[in-house]
């Protein structure tokens, strides 16, 4: 297993510590220590923290709760950082914690210090240090730090995103005429528009629990300015802000690890066409089984959908069509890789009929989704993937009004082709990458890879590595929606920066 790949965050030695340290540590040495229930350190601290001159700590130590010397060292350190701001009585207990974990707080110091440690430098926690010559780490405490260490894993990235769009503009909502009848026409004129600025940090953190089971926790914040959401729908909406944590859990079950479990929240990102919105949040359980070459795998779950937010006030104001945000699921899927080059992938599933996709959702509440997608790498330059999904929804007649086109209810497909591969790990290497979809409103649930809904055309990108771990991405659109012939071009412009 990678211990740290060149540089790791102490953070994952004091957030696993904060988080796991009050547990029950074999042969435990001092520093994993508790603090024994009753001892006089959690009302001098909970006396700090109740100043609110501790930064990170705005709640107090629950009743009750059992802290270890680690977590009380922490926040002994940060209270000192502050230690201006403290009366003479506050003072003095500081004082009396900095001398009773005068210790544990200068390991808590030398991790923070370890920062952007390398390997090297965990591996002599236990040696002295420079400067002072003393050791601060036993060995037992040192292989314990290592072994939680080999436990976390944090990854994640930061983006920066420019999409600009220019569209055939119409009127935002159909409006009712003299003959009685909901008409939708278009201007003639062109819209230049910024879609979206966009920042997002994500953070995907593991904890190995043991060799068949793993905790992880993901979390998100953005913060975008977007002007229009979708050339139908202007939404205007700013938005910033921390997501909704996805908190799951996977593990091995069974003799020989035969069926693979996952349950809790997650974000199931599909570019192949597993079924859901190519990204989804999805609460549920799922499991897997079979041989490397041809699994099979369940899924039972809620799918946030955005489907109300996607749909346009006319649809739901005016014809009265609603759709659950969270949709059940339950569909199964076959994988096959018969070889190294080729992979091949089917199922069926069933969900809630979709308002904006133009699906009746008062007709026929779970349509049947099947689909199968392939793909297959020529060389280590060139490979390729296409697919086709189809339904059985019913729909509304049409969106526009009664004077609009006649829905298309053709399958939906879409082929690609990529050339070379970006590798974050090496400075430049590069994609190029050449796609057609078209994605009718009954075929498709595509929401979140900024392809238009009901729509069809190409798309040509590219993905540089311009440093290690920093990539450029950029992409053009040339779209058209399938009943109404209105033409987009999109544009994407974005940097990213990963970690790990």
């Amino acid at each position: 297993m990678k211990f740290f790949s060149k540089k790791k965050l102490a953070a994952a030695l004091l957030t696993g510590a904060l988080a796991f340290g009050s547990m029950q540590v074999e042969a435990a040495s001092n520093f994993f220590a508790d603090v024994p229930s009753g001892d006089w350190s959690y009302s001098a601290v909970n006396e700090l923290i109740a100043t609110g001159n501790v930064p990170n700590y705005s709640q107090q130590i629950p009743s009750g709760r059992i802290m270890s010397r680690l977590e009380m060292a922490m926040i002994v350190d940060e209270a000192q950082k502050n230690a201006s701001k403290f009366n003479a009585s506050q003072k003095a207990q500081l004082d009396k914690l900095a001398q009773e974990y005068y210790y544990d707080v200068k390991k808590v110091q030398l991790l923070n210090k370890i920062n952007m440690a390398d390997e090297k430098a965990l591996e002599n926690l236990d040696k002295p240090q420079a400067g002072g010559g003393e050791t601060l780490f036993t060995t037992e405490e040192a292989k314990n730090l290592k072994g939680l260490a080999n436990r976390f894993t944090f990854t994640g990235y930061a983006r920066i995103r420019h999409d600009h769009l220019i569209a055939d503009t119409w009127t935002p909502n159909p409006t009712l005429g003299a003959d009685g009848r909901y008409h939708y026409p278009g201007t003639g004129e062109k819209t230049r528009s910024t879609d979206r600025h966009h920042v997002g940090v994500y953070l995907n953190t593991r904890y190995k629990v043991n060799d068949n089971w793993t905790a992880a926790a993901n979390f998100s914040w953005v913060g975008s300015t977007d002007e229009v959401d979708d050339p139908i729908y202007p939404s205007g909406e700013n938005h910033t802000g921390m997501g909704t944590p996805d908190v799951f859990v996977e593990g091995d079950v069974g003799g020989g690890k035969a069926v693979h479990v996952k349950f809790g929240r997650w974000n199931e990102w599909t570019p192949e066409g597993y079924g859901y919105d190519r990204d989804s949040d999805i609460a549920g359980i799922q499991l897997s089984f079979g041989k490397p070459v041809f699994r099979t795998t369940f899924t039972a779950c809620k799918v946030d959908l955005w489907d109300n937010y996607m749909s346009s006030d006319y649809l739901q104001n005016v014809r009265g069509y609603q759709t659950d945000e969270n949709t059940s699921f339950l569909g199964v899927r076959w994988d096959w890789n018969p070889n190294e080059k080729t992979d091949v992938h089917f199922g069926v599933h069933g969900m809630s009929a979709m308002t904006s996709r133009y699906q009746d959702d008062k007709l026929r509440k779970h349509p049947i989704y099947y689909y199968i997608n392939a793909g297959y790498k020529f060389n280590d330059d060139w490979k390729i993937r296409g697919g086709i999904i189809n339904s059985n929804a019913k729909m509304i007649d049409h969106p526009w009004g009664d004077d609009g086109p006649t829905v298309n209810k053709s399958p939906g497909l879409w082929f690609n082709v990529w050339f070379k591969g970006a590798n974050p790990a090496k400075p430049g290497t590069y994609d190029i990458y050449a796609t057609y979809r078209k994605e009718p409103g009954k075929s498709w649930v595509t929401v979140t890879d900024w392809w238009p809904k009901n729509a069809e055309g190409f798309r040509i990108g590219t993905d540089i590595t311009v440093a290690k771990n920093i990539m450029f991405n950029t992409m053009v659109d040339r779209i058209k929606e399938i009943d109404t012939k209105s033409k987009q071009t999109r544009y994407r412009f974005q940097m990213m920066m990963l970690f790990e």
